[in-house]
């Protein structure tokens, strides 16, 4: 028992110690990945190595919280215009969101938890019971919803992988076609276009609304 306190305590000594000798590097990191000019810039000076950087990128932050997704998605479409941003934000978001689905179907709340915050994950397991394919379609393209927090909850519930994949093509695909317009066009995007964009999240909302309604009808019915 002793021992074991010992090399957690040991384990978290280390820990502290690493983030403390490297709080420079970090938090340079963290104003680079916070200065969208900056990234854009430094991307766009390695030449046919930066779609390789950015794919890496938006893969490793479904994993870490600190890198802003929703920043390097509108810089792809800046650096690669409006169908090269979307194609490779979307095939590098989706890919990194099957990962944690797998990683946590298969290793468990454990391997979660190391991830994503308890607490975090406690709370949408509870809002997440029982729904399906709309449901995380929906929270993978909404703001101020834990986007990549989902992939983990729904590896952790019994939505099958092929209803997950589904899920995750549609509602990464919905986000990437925002934001890539937006680093394409910045401001130049005719109202029509965000009146197109803007409707379709809300149809998908309410097409999400409607199927939860009538979902027990439907089920009964078949």
């Amino acid at each position: 028992m002793k021992s074991s306190l010992f090399l957690k305590l040991t384990v978290v000594a280390g820990i502290s110690a690493l983030v403390w000798v490297s709080r420079g590097p970090l938090a340079a990191a963290w104003s680079w990945f916070s200065d969208r000019e900056a990234v854009t810039a430094t991307i766009d000076q390695m030449g046919l190595w930066g779609p390789l950087v950015l794919a890496i990128l938006f893969v490793l932050q479904v994993f870490l919280a600190f890198i802003p997704g929703q920043a390097l998605m509108v810089a792809c479409g800046y650096l690669y215009g409006f169908w090269g941003g979307f194609l490779l934000s979307w095939l590098s978001l989706v890919i990194g969101g099957e990962a944690a689905f797998v990683l946590a179907r298969r290793c468990g709340r454990t391997f979660a938890e190391k991830w994503i915050r308890a607490d975090v994950l406690a709370a949408w397991d509870r809002k997440a019971a029982g729904q399906g394919t709309e449901f995380y379609a929906l929270m993978l393209v909404m703001p101020l919803i834990p986007n990549d927090a989902m992939c983990y909850v729904a590896g952790l519930s019994r939505i099958s992988r092929i209803r997950f994949t589904i899920a995750n093509l549609l509602g990464r695909g919905m986000a990437c076609l925002f934001t890539s317009a937006l680093g394409a066009f910045g401001g130049s995007i005719p109202w029509q276009g965000w009146v197109l964009l803007v409707t379709g999240l809300v149809a998908a909302g309410v097409a999400w609304m409607i199927v939860r309604h009538h979902r027990p009808q439907l089920l009964a019915a078949s």
